[in-house]
């Protein structure tokens, strides 16, 4: 037993709960019903995380079928800390200030609806947390129940994979690691933000880094980013 895991896994649950405020400060008041289909205005980031959520909940199945109880807690927590809050809601965040109104209402319908889920499935782990974000989180996503107790437990759904925009987005995250690696190297302080001026090697890459130009400046700290082509 160690009590620095207990530490870690308290913070886990601070991250989990402030992650649940984010959403619900941003799709409370917003249609946001679980009903329908609004895959058109998806962005790629969006098709993502929902991709990454299938996985997990597979590599989840799979814990628990094979009493690997450990596993099961990792694949939840990486999901959650690395993927959803790191990643996805730093992206979700550009895409409700830039976007139109319908990929503002898909980007809204993406987060309430995968932390309903993320909710679901990390339940059997931290029970106690899960509920009390369970009932405030499930009536913004339009869902009943009296309890997440007796609400399904997550499963995969394999057609909602898409190797696609995990490329897509591990592209992003390519980009950001290595402007944040270029600060480091040269002791530059993570808040200050300094233009990034880009040279591109073919015109894919031109039209990548200006089509993504927001998301690069908000997760690497950006004041511009200037690409040469």
């Amino acid at each position: 037993f160690d009590s620095k895991r207990c530490e870690g896994y308290r913070n886990f649950c601070n991250k989990l709960w402030n992650a649940s405020r984010f959403v619900l400060m941003n799709c409370e008041g917003y249609d946001c019903d679980s009903s329908g289909d609004s895959s058109d205005a998806r962005s790629t980031a969006d098709r993502w995380i929902v991709s990454r959520l299938q996985k997990t909940e597979g590599q989840v199945e799979k814990g628990f079928a094979d009493y690997r109880l450990d596993n099961v807690a990792n694949t939840i927590y990486d999901f959650v800390w690395n993927e959803f809050c790191d990643w996805y809601l730093e992206i979700a965040k550009v895409q409700i200030q830039t976007g139109t109104q319908a990929q503002q209402r898909a980007t809204r319908r993406t987060l309430i609806r995968v932390l309903e889920a993320i909710l679901r499935l990390a339940h059997p782990i931290i029970p106690f947390v899960t509920e009390a974000l369970w009932q405030v989180v499930a009536p913004v996503a339009g869902l009943p129940g009296a309890s997440i107790a007796i609400a399904a437990y997550p499963q995969a759904q394999a057609e909602k994979i898409d190797e696609a925009a995990e490329s897509y987005v591990a592209r992003i995250q390519a980009m950001v690691d290595a402007c944040r690696t270029l600060r480091g190297e040269m002791g530059v302080s993570p808040a200050q933000r300094l233009p990034l001026l880009a040279v591109a090697d073919t015109p894919d890459d031109a039209q990548f880094l200006r089509t993504n130009a927001a998301v690069l400046k908000n997760l690497a700290k950006l004041s511009d980013v200037q690409v040469f082509d």
